[in-house]
């Protein structure tokens, strides 16, 4: 059964390319090609290791990584805007003298805990968001 649906599909496909219909037009040709693959610039700075920096004509920095998945860029003020989604979509609570941090991501639910006294500068901003989440919803209970 599995073999005759693969033919099927098979012969759907070699149907579709029926070579008495005409050729599409170049445009159509241009609309299906992939992207081209994005490249570091060759007059990019290298700030470290596989991190780079670069200024377009119009004067916007770019930055740009090179990883094994290809190289990603990103306008160089836009890393205030992901540390603020961070900051908002993770949720914080209190747990005596540490604070529990949840996160989504794509992998499931992301969760740790720090002490308080041990909290770095991303995680103090998050648990100082938190806590004006709370005071600000206790004034609008009490209004």
């Amino acid at each position: 059964m599995r073999l005759l649906s693969c033919m099927l599909l098979i012969c759907a496909g070699l149907a579709a390319d029926d070579p008495t219909k005409p050729a599409s037009s170049p445009a159509a040709a241009q609309a299906k090609k992939p992207p081209a693959a994005l490249a570091v610039p060759a007059d990019a700075v290298q700030i470290s290791p596989g991190l780079f920096r670069w200024q377009d004509k119009d004067g916007k920095s770019w930055m740009y990584r090179r990883s094994p998945f290809g190289v990603s860029r990103w306008e160089e003020g836009s890393a205030d805007a992901k540390q603020k989604s961070v900051i908002d979509t993770t949720k914080a609570v209190e747990q005596g003298d540490s604070v529990r941090f949840e996160r989504d991501s794509p992998f499931g639910k992301h969760v740790w805990v720090r002490k308080k006294t041990e909290l770095d500068e991303t995680e103090q901003k998050i648990w100082a968001h938190q806590q004006e989440k709370i005071a600000a919803s206790r004034k609008a209970e009490k209004e």
